[in-house]
C-alpha cells in the first residue's frame, strides 16, 4: 500500500488545484453503469505520465468534499478486483489496482490507484456492456490531458504507437532510464569516483571534486564542521554528458550531496531582499541523485539530518507550487515570524559580521518556512 500521508497530502493537493489532469480524476459517487467504470480503469491504466492513474471518489465537479460513506453504488477493493477478473484483457494481464480509504475534512474519500505498468497497452478481446454502454473489443482507450478516450472510438494512433513503445521500454531516453535505475544502488559498482550500472556499463555517475575548499553555504554552520567544498556531478551514456550538477561536501568531508535548489517567496518590504530558502522535491532526479549519494555511516545519516533542519522537502511539484502561494500570498505574517524569532545564533563561527547576519537570517527564514509547511500540511 502507498504511504497513507504522502497519499493524503497528493490528494489534497490535487483537489486544491481545482482541475483534473493526466492521471487523476474526480468521481462524486461510484459509477451506476459498469462499462464506465471498466472504461475509466482502462483509460487511467493506459494514460501517457507513465504513472499510477487516481480515480477519486466522493469530490464533485466543482470539487468540494462531499464523501462517499452514502453512496449505494459504493465498492471495496476485492469487489472491483473480481470485477476486473471477469473481463477478457489480450494476453489475460488487467491492470492492477489498490482501493485506499481516506479521511479528509471529516469525510471519507475512496482513491482506487491504478498501478502503473509496462504492460501497456491494456485492451480487451472481448466487448462488454452494460446498461447500453459498451467497451469494445481490439479498442485501445487512454487519457490525454483530463480527457478519456471517447467509449466508442480508439485512440490516436501516435498515443497507440507510444503504448506499445513503452511495453517493450523504448518510451524512455537514457536520462530517464538512469533516474529509474538509480533508485536501486545495489546495480551499481563503484570505481574510485565513477560509478556504472552493473546491467547497463554505458550510464555511469562521475564525481570531479574542486581543488580548493569553497564559501560555505548557511546549512554548513548546521553541521558539526562548517568546513565546505564544491565538485561537479556528471550523468553520461556512452561518454556523452546527459546531465550535469553541482555537488557540495559538507561537514569535513563526511557527507555528499546534490546542492538543493533555491526558491523564493516575496517580501512585503521593498527595502529588503526576498525570502530564499532552498529545497529538494521527492521524486526528482536531485532528491533521486541525493539519496543516491547518501552514505550508510552514522556520521553521514547525522549530517544529512542536520542538512534537513535547514531546507525544505516537498512531496510533490504540486505541493511546492501551492505551498509557496500560499506563503506569497501571507508574506506579512511570514515577515512577522521571522523578526519574531529571538533564538540565539551565536553558534554560527563566520569570518566577518556581515556573514553572520546573512548566515543566521537564512537559517531563521528556513526553519519558520519548515514549520508553516507543517502545519499547511495538517489543514
Amino acid at each position: 500500500m502507498r504511504d497513507i500521508e504522502l497519499l493524503i497530502s497528493e490528494v489534497e493537493n490535487l483537489i486544491a488545484s481545482k482541475r483534473e489532469g493526466d492521471y487523476w480524476d474526480f468521481k462524486e459517487k461510484f459509477h451506476t453503469k459498469k462499462a464506465d467504470l471498466l472504461h475509466d480503469i482502462i483509460c487511467m491504466a493506459n494514460n501517457r505520465t507513465d504513472k499510477y492513474g487516481l480515480i477519486i471518489f466522493g469530490v464533485s465537479d466543482n470539487y468540494e468534499i462531499k464523501g462517499i460513506e452514502n453512496d449505494e453504488n459504493r465498492k471495496n477493493q476485492q469487489n472491483l478486483i473480481d470485477f476486473l477478473k471477469g473481463k477478457k484483457f489480450s494476453g489475460g494481464i488487467r491492470p492492477t489496482i489498490e482501493l485506499v480509504t481516506l479521511l479528509i475534512e471529516d469525510q471519507e474519500i475512496d482513491v482506487l490507484i491504478i498501478k502503473n505498468s509496462t504492460d501497456t497497452p491494456f485492451f480487451l478481446t472481448e466487448d462488454y456492456e452494460d446498461q447500453k454502454r459498451k467497451v469494445r473489443a481490439n479498442y485501445i482507450y487512454t487519457r490525454i490531458g483530463d480527457t478519456n478516450t471517447d467509449i466508442d472510438k480508439s485512440a490516436d494512433i501516435n498515443h497507440i504507437e507510444y503504448l506499445w513503445r513503452k511495453r517493450f521500454l523504448l518510451n524512455k531516453p537514457p536520462l530517464e532510464q538512469v533516474k529509474q535505475k538509480l533508485r536501486f544502488k545495489k546495480e551499481w559498482k563503484r570505481d574510485e569516483y565513477v560509478s556504472y550500472n552493473i546491467y547497463n556499463p554505458e550510464f555511469t555517475i562521475s564525481l570531479e571534486y574542486d581543488d580548493e575548499h569553497g564559501h560555505p553555504e548557511f546549512y554548513s554552520y548546521l553541521m558539526t564542521n562548517h568546513s565546505t567544498s564544491y565538485g561537479t556531478l556528471e550523468i553520461k551514456c556512452f561518454g556523452t554528458t546527459l546531465y550535469s550538477q553541482q555537488f557540495i561536501v559538507l561537514d569535513s568531508g563526511r557527507y555528499v550531496t546534490v546542492v538543493p535548489k533555491w526558491g523564493f517567496i516575496s517580501n512585503i518590504n521593498p527595502l529588503e531582499d526576498t525570502y530564499s530558502y532552498k529545497y529538494f522535491v521527492k521524486g526528482s532526479l536531485d532528491f533521486i541523485l541525493h539519496e543516491f549519494l547518501l552514505s550508510e555511516n552514522h556520521e553521514a545519516l547525522w549530517a544529512r539530518n542536520s542538512l534537513y533542519s535547514g531546507i525544505v522537502i516537498y512531496n510533490s511539484e504540486i505541493e511546492k507550487e501551492l505551498f509557496e502561494d500560499y506563503l506569497n500570498s501571507n508574506s506579512a505574517f511570514l515577515s512577522d515570524l521571522i523578526k519574531n524569532d529571538d533564538e540565539l545564533y551565536d553558534w554560527i563561527d563566520t569570518e566577518t559580521e556581515r556573514e553572520q547576519i546573512v548566515n543566521e537570517r537564512k537559517i531563521k527564514i528556513a526553519k519558520v518556512i519548515k514549520n508553516l509547511l507543517e502545519e499547511y500540511r495538517k489543514k
